[in-house]
């Protein structure tokens, strides 16, 4: 990676990450930092520190946001909300990603037009998949299957 960019990609996300402690089955650990904009970046715990791997694809994916972002809100169209919009809340590289074998997860909640995010806000996750495991070389351009993987307080 061109040094430049790695150096502009750090200044969209922080160079401390959090350490984070996940409730669920089984409980677990994950990093986080948070960018500018508010959006959480999560990448997996490897031996009680962020995972170098999913802090460089943080990186590729945040200097690609817009594009990769816009793709997932094509899949948003279709649930039909019209008093309010879908909010990034969360970029997600860590167990949940795994777990859907996903390369990251793009988490959106919807704020209608006159409230704030809350509990009950309906919550979808889209899954970023490659099709295959392909070795990454300089010439490497990834082409991502995108799906809906988790949705929650969506009506109907």
């Amino acid at each position: 990676m061109d040094s430049n960019l790695h150096d502009l990609a750090m200044l969209a996300i922080p160079s401390e990450f959090l350490p984070v402690h996940r409730l669920g089955t089984p409980p677990h650990d994950e990093w986080m930092a948070v960018l500018p904009d508010s959006t959480e970046i999560v990448v997996a715990d490897v031996n009680g520190k962020p995972n170098p791997i999913g802090i460089e694809k943080a990186i590729a994916i945040v200097q690609s946001r817009a594009y990769l972002e816009a793709r997932a809100r094509q899949l948003l169209v279709p649930l039909g909300k019209e008093d309010g919009e879908w909010r990034l809340i969360v970029i997600d590289f860590g167990i949940e990603a795994q777990h859907h074998d996903c390369e990251f997860l793009m988490c959106f909640a919807f704020q209608a037009t006159k409230s704030d995010l809350a509990d009950t806000s309906p919550y979808v996750e889209v899954g970023f998949a490659l099709p295959v495991r392909l070795s990454i070389s300089p010439s490497f351009s990834p082409m991502f299957i995108l799906t809906i993987q988790t949705t929650a307080g969506l009506d109907g």
